[in-house]
């Protein structure tokens, strides 16, 4: 009986600490997968001498990569073929700055040029407590670099 109740304690303090650390890895997880699918969408545009643009759908916690001035709706994404990335679980966007301004729409583009530049882009992935990270694009390479966050930003 003195072992179950042991075990049981345990499990219950062990729990809280195995959800948090999941949180965490569902977090870490899209961080990379975003930033990988920014570089990706960087290297379509100048293999392609074409402008790309990776959209954000705030509303629905989705991106996915297409042309500029294509239509930002994800079901007409959707229909077209294109893949549609969700977030996780528990994991949204955040601030998102499009050429150094905050930028307050539900739907938005991070384009990247025919040689690889953009125009100074950042998107903050966030977890339920607010702690995440901003993947902030370099105006002239265009590469990303992840800075960690917390709550306050």
């Amino acid at each position: 009986m003195a072992v179950l109740v042991v075990v049981g304690l345990a499990g219950g303090i062990a729990m809280p600490s195995i959800s948090t650390g999941l949180q965490g890895w569902r977090l870490r997880t899209a961080v990379r997968e975003m930033s990988a699918m920014l570089k990706f969408t960087r290297t379509q545009a100048v293999a392609n001498r074409q402008a790309f643009q990776l959209v954000l759908d705030r509303s629905r916690n989705l991106y996915w990569l297409d042309r500029p001035n294509a239509v930002l709706d994800a079901d007409q994404a959707y229909d077209k073929g294109l893949r549609l990335i969700p977030l996780p679980k528990g994991v949204r966007f955040g601030e998102v700055r499009v050429a150094g301004q905050e930028a307050s729409a539900d739907r938005l583009g991070m384009v990247f040029s025919p040689y690889g530049t953009t125009t100074g882009n950042s998107v903050e992935v966030v977890d339920e407590r607010g702690m995440g990270y901003r993947i902030v694009l370099d105006p002239v390479t265009g590469q990303s670099a992840i800075r960690r966050i917390d709550a306050q930003g």
